[in-house]
């Protein structure tokens, strides 16, 4: 449960900034894809939209550039409420992977670190 809260949170943060931040604007322009953040079992997860400078989250786990894979939900939690070196711990011990474009998820992890400052 407190996985999909912070996945919440995190929308709700992409979104306050979409539209009251210009530099976030600013920062979401030109950049068009598909993230999702999910647990391995497809049971708990979103999936954050960029699109035309505009940001939206929906539950369409299946579709995307990019995803973040979470071996389970606590261990999702426990390492992203620790920000940037929670997660590089995790993919050090291979309990949270990437799919799709690395790309697209490196411009996330910097639209991530925007919103979480």
């Amino acid at each position: 449960m407190r996985f999909k809260i912070l996945l919440i949170l995190i929308a709700y943060k992409f979104k306050k900034a979409a539209s009251n931040n210009k530099n976030f604007e600013k920062f979401l322009l030109g950049h068009e894809c598909r993230i999702v953040i999910k647990t391995n079992d497809g049971k708990v997860g979103k999936r954050f939209v960029f699109q035309n400078g505009n940001f939206s989250a929906d539950t369409i786990l299946d579709e995307y550039e990019a995803a973040m894979v979470w071996s389970d939900a606590k261990i999702g939690f426990n390492s992203m409420k620790k920000g940037e070196e929670g997660i590089k711990r995790a993919l050090e011990n291979h309990l949270v992977g990437i799919e799709g474009s690395i790309h697209s998820f490196s411009w996330f992890a910097a639209v991530l670190n925007f919103v979480m400052e």
